[in-house]
């Protein structure tokens, strides 16, 4: 491009000498007009001058004393006219020149005057992009920046989330916020595929890109350039034209350089998102770690002094009429500490992902009224309902914890009547347990079940929050999966979702 200006200012002033335009050191087209003017106002005076004398010279009367001959005259005349036109359409033909080289002067200018305004927009959108870090405003950046760019009015960005693409961000097109596109369907997946920008002109043609989208209102001009950082596609940005706009070739090249610099601000950022979150759940973890700490260390010690105080009891003389009492202390107190470190250690072993569980064809009916039996020595009446038989898979250990946890669970925290209900369905066995107590709030059903975590109205009662968290585990280890729910007539219901014996069969 520098080379094409300085041949251009060569010419330029090479022409201007010729033209007699030496003075002026940049001569502007207004100049060259006006000379040209002036040389073709001189030449019509000329030439009527000529014509006239000529006229002049017929019409005398001719007389042969004088120096030279009104024919040689006249002759001289017309020669001198033939000489100053020929010299007037050469300066002509120079001014026409050094015309034609002030408007390409002039178009390379423009040209370079809007390339410098379009890599200021870079640099600013640069600077703009890498100052945060927050994704939801580098997206928004990028797609402003974008438009300001090409001169758009709408337009999009879609992030790959494995494999569809999904509109992250939108301008003008708030409809199209959230929608999912596969890899390789409609523009945007096309794009993503072939990592190649696409310029459109025109209506897409559905049967060229399967899954297209309709856009409301429709779109007559339009860019998709690929988002690649290191080699791989994070996603889509789409710019859409305003109605008497069209993109071209060019507008496509500038996008795909801008493209470069928005995919490694959004990498970046993606990758500050997932510190971020990553960075939450270790502080989260280390929360739950001291408050863990806390909680084993008051619940073991509850029982473990309720445990010395007894035997300190037992051993005073004068208390020997108690010590029946105490043995019952003792063995009560001992038996909560086993469950304690029971779950415990059943916690840490279902963290281990080389856990499994031997899984057999076991009766969910049965283990459930053995369940029921026992916490009726307990002094706890449970109800047991259903089919006479439930045949699943499983493992009666592992299914007779996961009952024993959700009925203590309803005892502790729940309000009777609680009832055991067992349904056989076709692609399942689904064994619930409800209870008539004030439930559990929809936003917590999910996170009863992390290790751990307890409810507010929960931190009244002893415990160390693992028993939802071992039924899940257990639960899913026999392949099947549970949560929770609300009780019809209201309380909580905890339902266990098993594989039926059925499906062994079929498998055969």
């Amino acid at each position: 491009m520098s080379a094409t200006g300085q041949e251009l200012s060569e010419g330029i002033r090479r022409e201007a000498r010729v033209v007699g335009l030496r003075q002026f050191r940049a001569p502007d087209l207004e100049t060259v007009e006006r000379r040209r003017l002036q040389l073709w106002i001189v030449t019509a005076i000329l030439l009527i001058s000529v014509s006239l004398g000529v006229v002049a010279l017929s019409i005398w009367p001719v007389t042969e004393q004088g120096p030279v001959s009104p024919s040689v005259l006249r002759a001289a005349i017309v020669l001198l006219s033939l000489a100053f036109c020929f010299y007037a359409f050469e300066k002509e033909r120079h001014l026409h020149r050094l015309s034609r080289l002030l408007v390409d002067e002039r178009v390379l200018s423009t040209a370079l005057t809007n390339r410098l305004h379009e890599v200021s927009l870079l640099l600013d959108a640069g600077k703009a992009i890498n100052s945060v870090l927050d994704l939801e405003t580098v997206l928004e950046t990028i797609l402003r920046s974008a438009l300001e760019l090409l001169g758009g009015t709408s337009g999009s960005i879609m992030l790959l989330e494995g494999q569809d693409l999904v509109t992250a961000c939108t301008h003008a097109n708030e409809n199209a916020r959230g929608r999912r596109v596969r890899i390789g369907e409609g523009i945007a997946g096309r794009v993503a595929a072939t990592r190649e920008p696409l310029l459109i002109d025109g209506s897409a043609d559905p049967a060229e890109f399967p899954g297209l989208a309709r856009h409301d209102p429709p779109v007559d001009s339009a860019i998709s350039t690929p988002l690649v950082s290191r080699d791989e596609v994070v996603g889509v940005l789409n710019v859409n034209a305003a109605p008497n706009r069209v993109f071209t070739e060019y507008d496509m090249r500038a996008m795909s350089v801008f493209a470069e610099l928005a995919a490694e601000a959004i990498a970046n950022a993606s990758l500050y998102e997932a510190e971020r979150r990553h960075v939450a759940e270790l502080i989260k973890l280390d929360r739950m770690k001291s408050e863990f700490t806390a909680l084993v260390s008051h619940e073991l010690r509850t029982p473990i002094t309720g445990i010395i105080a007894a035997v300190a009891t037992a051993r005073r003389e004068e208390m020997a009429d108690l010590q029946p009492e105490m043995h019952d202390i003792i063995d009560r107190q001992a038996r909560r500490l086993d469950d304690m470190v029971e779950d415990l250690l059943t916690s840490a072993r279902l963290e281990r992902p080389e856990m499994t569980t031997r899984t057999v064809v076991v009766d969910a009916v049965a283990i459930a009224k053995v369940a029921a039996a026992d916490a009726l020595v307990a002094g706890q009446e449970i109800e047991v309902s259903g089919p006479e038989t439930a045949m699943a898979l499983g493992d009666d250990e592992s299914l007779r914890r996961v009952i024993d946890n959700l009925i203590g669970n309803a005892v502790k925290y729940g309000a009777p009547p609680i009832r055991i209900e067992l349904e056989v369905e076709p692609r399942r066995v689904l064994l619930s347990v409800l209870d008539a107590g004030p439930g559990i709030p929809a936003d917590d059903r999910e996170q009863v079940f992390e290790r751990f975590h307890r409810l507010e109205q929960d931190h009244a009662h002893p415990g160390l929050g693992l028993g939802l968290s071992i039924v899940q585990g257990l639960v899913r280890s026999l392949g099947g999966r549970g949560w929770a729910d609300e009780a019809p007539g209201g309380g909580a219901a905890f339902r266990v979702e098993l594989r039926p014996a059925e499906q062994v069969v079929e498998a055969v």
